[in-house]
């Protein structure tokens, strides 16, 4: 028979083992769940407020997908990949219609190329002096695109006014160089070059017909087709052009230097941007997107009464299906018709 003291003792030594046995199984949990507790901390937390709806929680570290040289965002050749910033951590993935140009502006800044403020082609990958994601190795770049310690971003826009907006720039406002090269891509496609000459000024035909056989152009090729499907969810930030100033405000704030740990807003994102920003010696005083830039400036969400019908509105909800229906895009209802018209509100 044990006495007192050795029951005591006992007890206790078993309330220890349960205790490590269960601490132990929390923290094997943590790990299998999280691999990368740490980085992933440093992001949420010393990157990112953690809280703000465009950060998305990584997904299982333990099997993310491989990174081939044929995936839209490392080859070239498909004009979907995205720009590196490694003094940040950063992977930006530009989309055209989406304040691309004014990002493509910014980064060149943020780095300290003279691009910035010039009238030079800022979007030609082979002369800007960014780096993107396709110059690294396959193994970096896999890191890169899978690592907690990087943010992945990108700045999405409904289908409606980024298609109104696309048509008004590229067709409207630049006309003649559209009738000259967009409706020859169009004739190599086999579309009848003369009609689209005489019709590309029309919205129902740039919707019905540009959109749809020379699709891959990127000013008007859905958005969610430009990644490949198994990166989307290693897209850590996802903002909404609708609140454009405002989501760009805190994903900057949010990037930090690993240099000496001044966020990209505090760098130079607060303050120095004007309307245009073509000229080096007129800058303004405004923050970065506060004021954007009048010459891709189309106002499209105050003309898309004027422009849309409901069958117009109707195709580009189905033709950009992926955009409207996939886990990650957190657009506005945006209802033109059919009983929707109070949901729509202008931009002012």
């Amino acid at each position: 028979m044990h006495s007192t003291p050795e029951i005591i003792i006992a007890t206790f030594l078993l309330f220890v083992v349960v205790i490590v046995t269960i601490e132990f199984g929390k923290t094997s949990y943590s790990n299998l769940k999280r691999h990368g507790d740490d980085e992933l901390e440093d992001v949420m937390n010393g990157q990112g407020s953690g809280a703000h709806d465009n950060f998305n929680v990584m997904p299982d570290f333990e099997n993310p997908p491989t990174l081939e040289k044929s995936d839209l965002i490392y080859n070239f050749q498909r004009n979907t990949v995205p720009i590196v910033i490694e003094e940040y951590n950063l992977i930006f993935f530009l989309v055209a219609k989406a304040a691309s140009s004014e990002w493509l502006r910014f980064f060149l800044r943020l780095e300290g190329n003279d691009r910035w403020c010039s009238n030079k082609n800022i979007h030609n990958s082979d002369q800007n002096g960014l780096k993107y994601l396709g110059h690294y190795p396959l193994e970096k770049a896999q890191e890169m695109m899978t690592s907690p310690k990087w943010t992945r971003a990108i700045f999405v826009r409904n289908p409606k006014p980024r298609m109104l907006s696309a048509f008004l720039d590229k067709a409207i406002a630049h006309s003649n160089h559209f009738a000259k090269q967009t409706c020859l891509s169009f004739a190599y496609a086999g579309g009848d070059l003369d009609y689209c000459v005489n019709h590309h000024e029309e919205f129902e035909f740039f919707l019905y017909n540009i959109t749809t056989r020379i699709g891959k152009n990127v000013h008007w090729r859905s958005i969610y087709s430009r990644v490949d499907e198994k990166w989307w969810p290693w897209i850590n930030y996802v903002a909404n052009m609708e609140n454009l100033s405002e989501d760009a405000e805190h994903f900057l704030k949010t990037i930090k230097s690993k240099v000496d740990g001044v966020s990209a807003w505090d760098r130079i994102g607060k303050t120095g941007w004007g309307a245009d920003e073509r000229h080096c010696d007129s800058l303004g005083n405004s923050s970065f997107l506060a004021m954007k830039d009048t010459r891709h400036k189309t106002n499209a969400r105050d003309h898309m009464r004027e422009y849309y019908t409901p069958k117009l509105e109707r195709f580009v909800e189905v033709h950009f299906a992926d955009d409207f229906n996939n886990p990650f895009f957190k657009f506005n209802d945006i209802k033109l018709f059919g009983g929707g018209e109070g949901k729509f509100k202008p931009e002012v």
